[in-house]
């Protein structure tokens, strides 16, 4: 009795371990298959991060920064512009009253005004002497206009009323305009090839027109835009260019070059033989059709550059 008793409860024990061993064995098995599950999560994460910050960093390059570029330059061709139009005295006359100070100016600002005038004009490099005596001077950096516009911007906050301060306070205005108004000079041909391979694209992309030239096009007109405002040049230094005898845009100009000399340099190879028979391979055309196309489509995307470093040099550095 006692041995059967003993018996079962060895039963029962072993039982009881066999089911404890399968419940770990089937815990072991759901962490090792959900492993790999939390694993794939994980790595899916990150991967959505890093994608998500690339696609960031991309569009910071190719949209907001030249958009940031373009309302910079544009602020910068607004700035140049307000020097153009002449400022009348009733204007000073205007800001006087409503700060409260006397419509005419006295003696010391009169006096004080002429001599920022000169000292502004005596920013600029000296070119000659004149027969009369009168000195010559003009721009050779922009540091010196940026110096003389500071001086007469002095003399605006004189408020000048005096006539004669006021005409020569004008003519140092337009003077300074002269130099800093801003012309294109560089290279429509690249702009014109941009656009033509946006268009391009717009054709033969799947979807609309529209969409397809508002999408993918845009990585060649949006650069061309750009490069259209950076390369709009102060006056003086491209009477420093001119000097110096270099072009506009003659680089990217010859880049459009190369790729059209390639597009047409096909030619038709003619065979006569001895029956009297001429046969024409034109197989060259086809493979300067296709190496041209592919050198002027490179030659667009480098609009990106010149249109950053136009940037820099117009706008930024002024060299």
């Amino acid at each position: 009795m006692l041995l059967s008793f003993v018996g079962l409860i060895a039963c029962f024990s072993l039982r009881a371990q066999n089911n404890d061993s399968v419940q770990v064995t089937d815990q072991t098995e759901q962490a090792v298959v959900a492993e790999p599950e939390t694993t794939g999560t994980v790595s899916g994460f990150f991967s959505d991060m890093a994608s998500a910050l690339v696609a960031m960093v991309f569009g910071l390059v190719l949209f907001v920064g030249p958009l940031a570029m373009i309302v910079h330059m544009l602020f910068v061709n607004w700035e140049t512009r307000m020097l153009e139009k002449p400022v009348t005295v009733e204007h000073f006359i205007d800001k006087r009253t409503r700060k409260g100070v006397s419509g005419a100016m006295n003696d010391d600002e009169v006096e004080l005004g002429f001599q920022l005038l000169d000292e502004a004009y005596n920013e600029l490099t000296f070119v000659e002497t004149d027969e009369s005596g009168n000195e010559s001077h003009k721009p050779a950096t922009m540091k010196e206009l940026l110096r003389a516009q500071k001086k007469i911007d002095e003399v605006d906050k004189l408020m000048p009323t005096d006539a004669a301060l006021l005409e020569r306070y004008n003519e140092y205005r337009s003077f300074l305009y002269d130099y800093l108004r801003r012309s294109f000079f560089a290279s429509w041909k690249l702009i014109i090839l941009c656009v033509i391979v946006a268009v391009g694209i717009g054709f033969i992309g799947d979807g609309s027109f529209l969409k397809n030239f508002f999408t993918t096009g845009a990585f060649f007109w949006f650069p061309a835009l750009v490069y259209y405002v950076s390369s709009h040049v102060p006056q003086y230094m491209i009477d420093r260019k001119n000097e110096r005898g270099g072009g506009k845009g003659w680089f990217s100009t010859a880049l459009v070059a190369l790729g059209l000399g390639v597009l047409g340099s096909g030619y038709t190879v003619r065979t006569k033989w001895s029956d009297g028979s001429v046969t024409e391979d034109n197989s060259s055309h086809l493979i300067a059709l296709f190496l041209g196309l592919l050198v002027l489509i490179a030659v667009a995307t480098t609009i990106y550059i010149w249109a950053i470093v136009n940037y820099l040099r117009n706008y930024v550095l002024y060299w």
